[in-house]
């Protein structure tokens, strides 16, 4: 039984932790109703489905279900599905008399297909996700840790991009990152004048950050603009 599950156990039984549970969990909430974007449901009301599922899912929860974020993901997608049916029958039950069928059924046809690409969008950021999981995971970073270790001064972020672009720039940091699976803290110390220790505070961010600028994770980086201001990142890959 991983971390997560243990947690969700204990806020089974647990309130206290369950509302832990909850705040922990919101950057990843936020996100998945940022993009369950539909002209029915305003961004608050995504929102709000997406805490009520997730405490529900918490107390379904069990561990033959497989992933705890996958099955939320299914069930928040299913819920949003269930409103957004529940509001389009409202608004047919007072369609005016005089309302184009034909307008109506094009209509539905657009929001179908709209539905389907940001189903496909969803899909796609969960693989991203799923990858980058793996990616970072080499280097003893954990998905879930990440708004954790995010550094909360505009200084501190500035000062990992420059140590992250060094990495991606520099062919001797660079293969003892990517093929070494090591972090040249000291060169960087070294190189760029940082303190050992700040590199090291930062470390995990560090990496995460060199993997997302040196991958294929367009989906996350879209969230993530202002790692962008790092290096050009439009031809491709840096490895």
């Amino acid at each position: 039984m991983n971390d997560i599950e243990n947690r969700i156990k204990k806020a089974q039984s647990d309130s206290a932790e369950l509302e832990q549970l909850l705040s922990d969990y919101l950057p990843l909430l936020k996100k998945q109703a940022g993009a369950a974007a539909s002209p029915l449901l305003d961004y608050e009301d995504r929102l709000s489905l997406a805490m009520l599922t997730f405490v529900s899912c918490v107390r379904q929860y069990t561990e033959n279900r497989g992933s705890f974020i996958s099955f939320f993901s299914v069930c928040f997608h299913n819920r949003i599905n269930d409103e957004i049916r529940r509001k389009n029958r409202y608004l047919k039950s007072i369609q005016p008399s005089g309302f184009d069928a034909a307008e109506l059924e094009a209509a539905a046809g657009k929001a179908s297909l709209e539905a389907y690409d940001r189903e496909q969008e969803r899909l796609s950021l969960c693989e991203e996700i799923d990858r980058l999981s793996e990616a970072i995971g080499v280097y003893g970073v954990v998905w879930k840790d990440l708004p954790r270790i995010c550094p909360k001064q505009a200084r501190a972020k500035a000062t990992c991009r420059q140590l992250a672009a060094a990495v991606l720039l520099n062919p001797e940091f660079h293969a003892m990152f990517f093929e070494q699976k090591k972090l040249p803290q000291a060169q960087l110390a070294s190189a760029l004048f940082i303190s050992p220790k700040t590199i090291e505070k930062h470390r995990k961010y560090i990496v995460t950050l060199i993997i997302l600028l040196s991958g294929d994770y367009p989906g996350i980086r879209a969230f993530l603009p202002q790692y962008r201001e790092v290096i050009p990142i439009e031809d491709g890959n840096y490895h």
